[in-house]
């Protein structure tokens, strides 16, 4: 049974790869670290290992500013937000209001941008923002809009979120800044790197990365004095770009597709994995 924590539902969310990562952590004697995400997104595993304890502390960052927007609400606005949740009409018309909003996000509110963020993630088929409305704008499809609105579930996981709010920082930057400002800091933080997907992802992120944009990650994420692990979906060019490091091939369910595709992870020198490989499925090291 799948445990969430997190209450968005997010393209490429690694909350699956949980037992790899808390095993990771018992083997590299991590147990208490802060942990950063420059690509948070639906944070689902940052949530996790914070809320069972395998880290101290979690930095979730995210260039989008719609997302910036919905984690600081959900941290720092959590009773404002739990409010309107238990109010709001999961309904067409609601949707189609919140879409403008999110179409105009660089002049609205944040607080409405946040619940317009929320509204479309937890109303749009895999919770892609961008994406079409679930059981589509005449509602005749097997699933309706409220589909994936369990008002009760989401408003529990919102509350014990904000009993951490103490250990939960939240920012804005892009990828690369967040990264550089994270490694001038003194205190040891493991940062697991999963930026947009190499392959669709125009299609997945409103922020994606074109291929200099992952050369410049790649030359950023070899600079890096902290430990760290990167995720990405399998291509020859990834493959190139982290071609003398020690990676690994495994099978990945992904959430927004159905399917089970392959996926990478990349590993600093300073990572063990060889007894945590176990937790994956189908590893091929490569």
């Amino acid at each position: 049974m799948s445990i969430y924590y997190s209450p968005l539902r997010y393209p490429g969310g690694k909350n699956c790869i949980f037992p790899f990562m808390a095993q990771l952590f018992y083997e590299n004697q991590l147990i208490g670290i802060d942990y950063a995400e420059p690509y948070a997104g639906g944070a689902g595993l940052a949530l996790r290992l914070l809320v069972e304890g395998y880290v101290n502390h979690i930095y979730i960052n995210d260039l989008d500013k719609s997302i910036h927007a919905l984690w600081r609400a959900i941290v720092y606005r959590a009773d404002e937000l739990c409010e309107w949740i238990d109010e709001i009409e999961v309904s067409v018309d609601n949707w189609k209001k919140y879409r403008n909003i999110q179409n105009n996000f660089h002049i609205s509110d944040e607080f409405e941008l946040a619940k317009s963020t929320f509204f479309l993630n937890r109303t749009n088929i895999s919770g892609v923002i961008s994406g079409g409305i679930i059981g589509g704008l005449e509602q005749k499809g097997k699933y309706k809009i409220d589909a994936r609105f369990n008002k009760k579930d989401l408003i529990s996981r919102i509350q014990k979120i904000k009993t951490l709010k103490n250990q939960i920082s939240i920012s804005n930057f892009d990828g690369l800044k967040f990264l550089s400002n994270l490694d001038k800091s003194k205190k040891e933080t493991f940062i697991y790197i999963d930026p947009p997907y190499y392959c669709k992802g125009s299609d997945l992120y409103m922020n994606f990365y074109t291929a200099e944009h992952h050369k410049k990650l790649a030359a950023k994420i070899h600079r890096l004095h902290q430990k760290w692990v990167v995720s990405y979906d399998t291509h020859e060019y990834i493959l190139q770009l982290y071609s003398q490091d020690r990676k690994i091939m495994y099978k990945l369910s992904q959430s927004v597709s159905n399917r089970v595709g392959d996926e990478l992870f990349v590993f600093s020198e300073k990572i063990d994995f060889s007894e945590s490989v176990s937790k994956l499925k189908s590893v091929q090291l490569c």
